[in-house]
């Protein structure tokens, strides 16, 4: 067996495995009225036919979109960073979170986690760098448990670090359109007419 199909097989046995840890829609089975070239039979069918509730959810399970998730943990990250933060590093925060997916599809995830750690902990990057990393490290996410991002990416191999690239920039899409609504960013006079 070639090297490639090697790969193959294991990117697709990885493919396979996050699937298997996305929740699964529920669909109901239960028996459903009479139909007749596509319409209902008689009209008395659809006064009789049952009317279906939704399944009472385990609270336990996440029922959430990957897409919900992303923005629930990024909004509540921003609006504490709005809470506790002055408008200065506000518009920093709202400038650095719209330039790092260019910044990752340019130099990729570990690049561009190194130039936001870099510039210590005292600063707005390093908050992107530290909520980007805490999303990465949850469960069920490329690098579930790992508490620092750059040792998290040194330390994986290629499929995990692809994995957590995309997560990244999946992520980081909510991070700056919430950013963008909640935070004060630096007002665009072009074409605005002044009173």
């Amino acid at each position: 067996m070639t090297n490639y199909k090697k790969e193959q097989r294991k990117k697709e046995k990885l493919a396979k495995q996050m699937a298997e840890k996305l929740p699964q829609p529920a669909f109901d089975k239960s028996p459903q009225p009479p139909f007749s070239k596509g319409r209902l039979s008689s009209p008395s069918l659809i006064a009789s036919a049952p009317i279906k509730t939704p399944p009472v959810r385990n609270n336990s399970v996440s029922t959430k979109t990957p897409e919900q998730e992303r923005a629930e943990f990024a909004l509540q990250h921003i609006t504490d960073f709005a809470k506790n933060s002055d408008e200065k590093s506000q518009k920093e925060f709202n400038s650095y979170a719209s330039s790092m997916p260019f910044m990752i599809h340019a130099n990729g995830l570990g690049q561009t986690a190194a130039f936001y750690r870099r510039k210590g902990e005292k600063n707005t990057y390093y908050e992107l760098y530290k909520l980007l990393g805490e999303w990465l490290a949850k469960d069920g996410r490329p690098f579930a448990g790992k508490s620092d991002l750059l040792n998290a990416i040194t330390q994986s191999d290629q499929d995990a670090y692809l994995a957590a690239q995309i997560e990244a920039l999946l992520f980081l899409d909510w991070v700056k359109k919430l950013a963008s609504a909640f935070l004060a960013r630096e007002e665009n006079n072009v074409g605005e007419q002044q009173p």
